[in-house]
């Protein structure tokens, strides 16, 4: 006769509980291993201790400040996370960044121009712009660095001829919404809706980064021969970074208020939007990258500058915050 042995409530009890402690760690581990975590703990983080040198730094000017002055590298960063996915690179949006604020800023100054259209126009402009890149990667096969420093120098040139040595100095006061922290929120919030549907999902999804992740002529080959548009795919990748550093322009226009033929390169936007999605999780290698870490990056940068700032740290300090 076999006698079975009952465990009592109270230990039924503690390896349930045990059960769902293991859960909820494994969970919480889950969760920490995403970049995006990582990064709102490291804003938090540096929030925190300078809070608690200077308690001014989470007063609510200061944090609206930040991030409306991050939104600019934030679409960029975007752009380059499109980009640097298929292991490219695109340092030109600095001037196309330039082009689109005074392209719209001086009819804007002078002659008052509509908000939708000044967004229509930069749209076209970046539009355009990203196609000389992308002809020139992939239907002209050139390296990315190599394309890309080419355009930097000959869209610098156009801002600079564009411009006539003039500046933008002021805007009608419609713009300056555009540039303010609200429109960050919002943007941040939209990305992390569309984890669940469309754009930060399709960043992600192995089908499109198969699709951009090809360099090499084999690789080449053999994406064409499954049925993918390797060319068509990395032409509208530059094509999109273009139109995200259009929108850029518009961007830092209602922002700063001004434009001038050095806006953009003087303060090598290009390399900071890379450090903001390298930060953000995105690969250099290629294949991997989400732009809600991209806007994030952005966003802790903008944080550690500040925090440099308020810790009177030298202006020459300010690389260590961006890297490049």
């Amino acid at each position: 006769m076999t006698t079975v042995l009952e465990t009592p409530p109270q230990e039924q009890q503690l390896v349930s509980n045990r059960r769902g402690l293991g859960r909820a760690g494994t969970l919480i581990v889950r969760i920490l291993r995403q970049r995006e975590a990582q990064l709102i703990l490291a804003i938090l983080l540096v929030g925190g201790i300078s809070a608690t040198i200077h308690p001014d730094f989470v007063a609510s000017g200061n944090i609206s400040f930040m991030l409306a002055d991050s939104v600019g590298i934030m679409v960029l960063a975007i752009g380059e996370t499109i980009v640097i996915i298929g292991r490219g690179i695109d340092l030109s949006v600095a001037p196309i960044l330039g082009i689109a604020a005074i392209a719209v800023g001086f009819p804007a100054q002078n002659h008052n121009l509509n908000i939708f259209a000044a967004l229509a126009l930069v749209i076209l402009i970046g539009i355009a712009l990203g196609v000389g890149n992308g002809l020139l990667v992939s239907v002209a096969s050139l390296p990315p660095i190599i394309a890309t420093l080419a355009t930097l120098a000959v869209y610098g040139g156009l801002q600079f001829i564009f411009s006539s040595g003039n500046e933008v100095s002021s805007i009608p006061n419609s713009y300056y919404d555009l540039g303010s922290s609200d429109v960050v929120l919002g943007f941040l919030a939209d990305l992390d809706r569309d984890r669940s549907g469309s754009s930060d999902n399709v960043l992600s999804s192995k089908d499109v980064s198969r699709s951009v992740d090809i360099r090499n002529r084999q690789q080449c080959r053999s994406g064409i021969s499954a049925g993918i548009p390797v060319r068509r795919v990395l032409f509208l990748t530059y094509v999109l970074c273009g139109l995200l550093a259009g929108i850029g322009g518009l961007i830092y226009l209602c922002h700063v208020g001004s434009a001038d033929s050095t806006t953009g390169s003087d303060s090598n936007v290009n390399l900071n939007a890379i450090a903001a999605a390298l930060i953000g999780g995105t690969a250099l290698s290629g294949g991997r990258g989400r732009p809600a870490g991209a806007a994030l990056g952005a966003v802790f940068l903008s944080v550690a500058l500040t925090a440099m700032v308020f810790l009177r740290i030298p202006r020459s300090g300010n690389r260590l915050a961006w890297g490049p």
